[in-house]
């Protein structure tokens, strides 16, 4: 059937500039996010040095933040000035006929500059080639909160500059609300893991930036400290003999061993190419050069993490990281711990705020998956080198861990002869120490006298969730009776990890809390902890935590005192008789 020819109007779509511009200066979650396309900017257009200066401005009463960023690029021109206000607009990337990007240049959605809005004030200044420019905008993220388009006065002088350069200052940034996130350790470690600056592309041979130059000024830096370029990784330390040699007992945590492969196919994708770099670095070698690794012994900071919230594997585009993808090895936290690795593709399309690799085709991202996996286990784990770590670490291991077992019988044995204790029909209650010695008092106790809890257990699982489940003491069939859980602390304090909508019961050692304090769970709900004295030598004092709404209260047994006046058990400690001697 033929279609009736139709005359149509063809309209642009309406774009909401106001709720676009609004919505994607506050799709940067982490605040840090400016410094990282400030640096892209900055790289993007020539500069060889770069000064990031973050300071608190004392004369203002709210001491506003300020963050200064200059380079020596080669700055803005009147098109670029107004590109840097635009939205989606950019003169950063040039595209041959096949589409592809000729320029090594990392801006060219024209979003990263929108996270500048997020600010009281934004004041630029720049010398190029052609012309020198200053521009201000004031208050664009209140104009945006408020539905207006926030605009931007400038003034453009037309003369030749000999020396080029850029300077931005964002005053009030993030209403200053970030200022530990610009402390100056954390500013480093956040300019080396996540910025084109901490870029892992020198472990491929491309050198065009080795010489770029970073000063770096976050608060409570009294002075810039100059950071030279490239994401840093422990120097090769993997002649298992001489470290066994030197380091007999923990030769492990100095090993260091990587694989490079500068040009992976992915399967069934020729035309495209994959970069992967894959150390192993023992724990002492990456503590070497990274000092935000909290490590036993030193007082954890603001920004600092534990090795296994940091390393793995790790997703790259324009060699910079923006996602671990650990699962792609399929490996546990305990291997993962091992490896400071990297895989790169330009191919990945990012999300608007450059923090997932989502936006990739589903396929070329499998391919991708599929080829790094197979890498790994076949020229990774598969060669000699793996293989003699592996095996040379898991002697080790056994040696350590036998050597372990042997300290830790010692010390039980000591601690056993001076633990407290009550013997009740011939079996030895034990004072408990840890959240697991409640569950074997109680088990105890229990299996003795199960008549002095008001429930039955009918299912225990300390893995995950609540400890047990239970239900009243009634034999009759269990189909028929409602459940509850019960959960054992060794000490209840203020902050209850779990939900207490389905719980019944706590059963603790000991209470830290008084009459009327507040007790609140993992979803912040409250309960009020009502503390009933006994009244006469048979009963027992009553913990009751209340729920205000009325629905449900839970009861609380703590054994120390509950035993105590129910039982009269009292713990003393173990004799030469405890021990049959």
């Amino acid at each position: 059937m033929a279609e009736t020819p139709r005359h149509l109007e063809w309209y642009d779509p309406d774009v909401d500039e106001v709720r676009e511009l609004c919505e994607i200066a506050r799709d940067f979650t982490d605040p840090k996010d400016a410094i990282r396309e400030a640096i892209s900017n900055s790289m993007d257009w020539c500069a060889t040095s770069i000064e990031v200066t973050v300071k608190e401005d004392r004369r203002r009463p709210d001491e506003e933040l300020v963050i200064t960023i200059a380079d020596n690029g080669l700055g803005l021109n009147s098109d670029r000035l107004h590109a840097f206000f635009a939205l989606g607009r950019t003169t950063e990337r040039t595209i041959d006929d096949s589409a592809a990007p000729v320029a090594k240049k990392i801006g060219y959605k024209g979003h990263g500059t929108k996270t500048f809005l997020n600010t009281r004030r934004i004041e630029v200044f720049s010398r190029s080639s052609e012309c020198t420019v200053y521009a201000e905008m004031d208050e664009p993220l209140l104009k945006l909160m408020q539905g207006q388009l926030p605009q931007y006065g400038c003034e453009i002088d037309t003369e030749n500059n000999a020396e080029t350069g850029t300077e931005i200052t964002l005053r009030g940034y993030d209403s200053n609300r970030s200022n530990k996130d610009f402390a100056h350790d954390v500013l480093k470690d956040y300019v080396l893991w996540f910025t084109r600056f901490g870029s892992v592309e020198m472990e491929f041979t491309i050198l065009d930036n080795q010489d770029t130059v970073l000063k770096l000024q976050g608060l409570g830096k009294q002075e810039p400290e100059q950071i030279p370029f490239g994401h840093p990784f422990a120097a090769e330390n993997h002649n298992i003999g001489a470290l066994r040699s030197s380091r007999p007992g923990d030769w492990t945590k100095a090993y260091v061993k990587r694989w490079l492969f500068p040009n992976l196919q992915p399967l069934e994708y020729p035309g495209q190419s994959v970069q992967m770099v894959f150390y192993i670095e023992g724990d002492e070698a990456k503590r070497d050069y990274n000092l935000m690794i909290r490590t036993r012994g030193k007082t954890p900071v603001y920004g600092m993490y534990r090795v296994e919230d940091r390393y793995g594997l790790w997703a790259c585009k324009d060699y910079i990281p923006v996602v671990r993808v650990n699962e792609w090895l399929g490996l546990g936290k305990r291997l993962e711990t091992k490896y400071h690795a990297f895989v790169n593709s330009e191919a990945f399309r990012l999300t608007a705020n450059r923090g997932d690799i989502g936006n990739t085709p589903p396929d070329l991202l499998r391919a991708v998956e599929e080829t790094v996996r197979s890498v790994f286990e076949g020229q990774i784990q598969g060669s000699d080198a793996y293989q003699e770590y592996e095996a040379a670490a898991e002697l080790e291991q056994q040696y350590q861990t036998a050597r372990q077992e042997k300290t830790d019988f010692r010390r039980r044995r000591d601690r056993a002869r001076t633990k407290r204790v009550f013997a009740l029909k011939g079996l030895d209650l034990i004072q408990p120490g840890l959240e697991m010695g409640v569950v074997a008092l109680f088990n105890q106790v229990y299996a003795l006298e199960p008549d002095l809890f008001p429930f039955r257990v009918v299912d225990y699982d300390t893995s995950r969730g609540y400890d047990a489940l239970v239900v009243a003491p009634s034999p009759s069939d269990l189909s028929q009776q409602a459940m509850y859980f019960v959960e054992f602390k060794y000490v209840l304090g203020r902050d209850f990890n779990h939900s207490f909508d389905y719980l019944h019961n706590i059963v603790c050692w000991d209470c830290d809390l008084s009459d009327r304090d507040e007790v609140s769970d993992m979803v912040d709900k409250k309960r009020i902890l009502h503390i009933t004295p006994r009244a006469t030598p048979s009963d027992h004092t009553i913990y009751m935590l209340v729920d205000p709404a009325g629905q449900h209260n839970i009861e609380v047994f703590v054994l120390k005192q509950y035993l105590e006046e129910t039982r009269g058990i009292q713990f003393h400690p173990r004799s030469a008789h405890d021990w049959g001697t």
